[in-house]
Order: structure tokens, then C-alpha cells, then sequence
């Protein structure tokens, strides 16, 4: 039997049969890959506890965007994904997605658009509390293939 706990009314897996469930239900792969995903990007401990996989990101295809950076740590109930495109200083296209939340961090996929430039993003909680990388969000080059 797999026991859920709540945080904030948010559930959150403690083990790899739920995270895999979860993971599966966020539309982040199948199968234990999935699971075994989403272990490997909290585990390499990038700076801020972002990844995003693939890299390099390839007009029209879909990636991932994995955190566990100050808001996790922070304790946050839910996470947002707050993403635009084009120069760093004038997004358009701006949006936000809730991430799902997993034992290992929050994740969200999504399809880039057909055209090169840049995916930029940051994050916030359902509190407006922000994690923007210092002022500099993150930013990555998108590729016409």
C-alpha cells in the first residue's frame, strides 16, 4: 500500500512506484524512465535546481523543465511556471503553467514553438513569493534543428 501525505493539500510522492504515477500523469515520459528522470535531475544539483532536458532545445519539439530550486526548499505548495519567448527584456507570448510536484522537485513539459529564439522563464509559488535567478531568469537558446 502506497500512503500519500498532504502538504497544503498537495500531495507528494515518497517513493518511486508514486513518483513514477505522478510523473507519468504530468505527461514527463513512461515507464521507469520517468521516475528514474526525474531522480537524476535533482540529483545533479544544478545551480538553482533547474534543469531542462534536452539541451540544446530544438524548434518544435517537446522538453522538460525540472526545479527544485529556492521555492521547493522553501516549502511551496505549488509551483508555477512563468515562461515567454523572444529577448530577455520583452517576452511575448508570456504564460503560466502550474508544475507538478513530485518527491524529487516540480516538473512541467512543453512544446517549443517552430521558430528559433529564446525560451526564457522563472518560478513562483500560489504566495507570489518569485524565484527569478537573481534578477536574470534563465534563459535558453531555441534552435531551428
Amino acid at each position: 500500500m502506497i500512503k500519500r501525505y498532504r502538504v497544503s493539500n498537495t500531495k507528494f510522492a515518497i517513493n518511486f512506484k508514486e513518483v513514477f504515477t505522478l510523473a507519468s500523469g504530468s505527461n514527463f515520459g513512461s515507464g521507469n524512465t520517468a521516475a528514474y528522470r526525474l531522480r537524476n535531475m535533482r540529483d545533479a544539483e544544478y545551480p538553482g535546481g533547474v534543469v531542462v532536458d534536452p539541451v540544446p532545445i530544438t524548434a518544435g519539439e517537446e522538453i522538460v523543465v525540472f526545479y527544485n530550486g529556492l521555492l521547493a526548499d522553501s516549502g511551496a505548495d505549488s509551483v508555477y511556471l512563468h515562461y515567454g519567448f523572444g529577448d530577455s527584456t520583452r517576452w511575448h507570448g508570456v504564460q503560466d503553467l502550474r508544475m507538478a510536484k513530485t518527491g524529487f522537485g516540480f516538473v512541467k513539459t512543453l512544446r517549443m514553438p517552430e521558430i528559433s529564439g529564446r525560451f526564457n522563464f522563472c518560478f513562483h509559488d500560489s504566495a507570489h513569493n518569485w524565484d527569478n535567478n537573481n534578477g536574470v531568469n534563465w534563459s535558453f537558446e531555441i534552435h531551428d534543428g
